[in-house]
């Protein structure tokens, strides 16, 4: 059609609608736009991502430290690790409320300013109770906006190839456990735990907080509908606020609405198991290696590994869902995890502990982009920040429920053994509850976007 036969202001092109932001309440000249502001928005979120798994991750590193300084017992320190866990995870629901009330970029500057502050806290720590404070509680609540903010607000800016988007943001964890892990062993070689806590601090201020600036809600902020959207883009009247059609096309279940389907609880349900194995690994690898005689240097090497494995699964099984779809890529992930748990009981060798560590690395990548795919295949868009949340929050209980637990049977034991074991079942049901989840019924009285074919 031509294009003197659009109205709106706007023009279609290769699949994008074009929307000319001058005087959009009206019918303009159409602009021809050769550049997308939702990659910028990929572009800060991987930023975001990059710090926060640098700040997760990197407390197996200063374990030992922390250990080796105050004499605090395994079960006490990881204790603190599970607490963080549980504060990001319970502040994540609320972070994914604000978020879905007021945008992404007021809420993640102010908690990441917040995580900022709890890590220059926790540099000055001279008890195992300031560490929960800081570390557990004040960082655990700064950090506990930054997942489901990015991928909540990437999902929302694209339609076509949506798993290839969130595979590269989510890509920053891969980038953050691979960068920030190692460069935190040799910042605590050169000038202790304490200093090095300080720097990540500073450096989450620098970066976290001017990447967040740059976050927007919805296309409409910037007078562009969903990269690859087929809809109408006229802009609608919400009350006093003006948006375009994507906020119109935000359909879907409230939070309080999904909590009555199943669908919702086996997915908090498989990310709680997958969680559960996932910080037994990343908290108590590194020692576990180091026990059984390798060289301290080395072990921190396997959170490194393990880092490159996800960002290739997170890249790999982000498109892949786009092709064969999120409820399979995510059974592919929990059953290598699986295979990877057994596969840790026997491992006692160096090259066991590298090919371990890069397979299992590529099934944690592999899940991540998969959750807000599934609850927009489930739930639609409408409430998205917020159900990420939830599931989050499953996510992280489990999590915290692993590191402990782990601990606490390594000081009764001194063997690390049961704990793996325990996490080998789980991750078999984890995969059970995947080949349900693959069989249930999308609910009927929602209308959601398709899973596949996104841009």
């Amino acid at each position: 059609m031509p294009i003197a036969g659009l109205t709106g202001g706007s023009a279609r092109k290769g699949g994008l609608l074009l929307i000319s932001p001058a005087n959009h309440n009206q019918s303009s000249t159409p602009v021809r736009r050769t550049f997308y502001y939702g990659w910028v928005i990929v572009a800060a979120s991987v930023v975001i991502m990059t710090m926060q798994a640098g700040i997760l991750y990197s407390f197996g590193v200063f374990f030992k430290h922390l250990i080796a300084e105050f004499g605090w017992s395994r079960a006490g320190t990881s204790g603190a690790y599970s607490l963080f866990m549980i504060s990001s995870g319970v502040f994540a629901i609320v972070m994914g409320w604000l978020v879905d009330r007021y945008g992404p970029a007021r809420v993640m500057v102010f908690s990441s300013f917040l995580a900022g502050l709890g890590l220059v806290l926790t540099s000055r720590v001279t008890e195992l109770w300031q560490l929960y404070l800081t570390y557990g509680i004040i960082v655990g609540i700064g950090v506990s906006a930054s997942f489901i903010t990015v991928i909540a607000t990437t999902a929302r800016w694209f339609t076509r190839h949506r798993g290839l988007a969130l595979g590269i943001v989510s890509s920053g964890v891969g980038l953050g456990t691979l960068v920030l892990v190692p460069t935190a062993e040799r910042l605590i070689a050169a000038f202790g735990w304490s200093t090095t806590y300080f720097i990540i601090g500073v450096a989450t201020w620098a970066l976290m907080v001017p990447a967040s600036l740059f976050l927007r809600r919805y296309p409409g902020e910037k007078q562009r509908l969903t990269y690859g959207e087929n809809g109408s883009a006229a802009p609608v009247t919400a009350g006093n606020k003006k948006t375009t059609g994507l906020a119109a096309l935000e359909s879907g279940m409230t939070a309080r609405t999904a909590l009555r389907h199943r669908q919702l609880w086996m997915l908090i349900t498989i990310y709680f198991l997958f969680n559960f194995c996932l910080q037994i690994v990343m908290v108590h690898l590194v020692i576990y290696a180091i026990d059984i005689g390798t060289p301290s240097f080395i072990a921190a090497t396997f959170i490194s590994i393990i880092g490159i494995g996800s960002m290739v699964g997170r890249l790999l099984m982000g498109t892949a869902s786009d092709r064969i779809g999120s409820p399979n890529a995510l059974l592919i992930c929990c059953t290598i995890l699986m295979l990877t748990m057994v596969w840790l009981i026997f491992s006692q060798e160096l090259w066991m502990f590298y090919v371990f560590a890069i397979v299992f690395g590529f099934a944690y990548g592999g899940e991540v982009p998969q959750m807000p795919v599934l609850i927009g295949r489930f739930f639609g868009l409408r409430s998205v920040a917020a159900l990420v949340g939830m599931v989050v929050f499953g996510a992280t209980f489990g999590g915290a429920i692993g590191a402990w637990m782990a601990g606490k049977i390594f000081d009764v034991t001194l063997s690390y053994q049961l704990a793996f074991i325990i996490a080998a079942v789980a991750s078999f049901l984890a995969v059970v509850m995947t080949l349900k989840l693959k069989q249930a019924r999308l609910p009927s009285q929602v209308k959601v976007l398709p899973t596949s074919g996104y841009r």
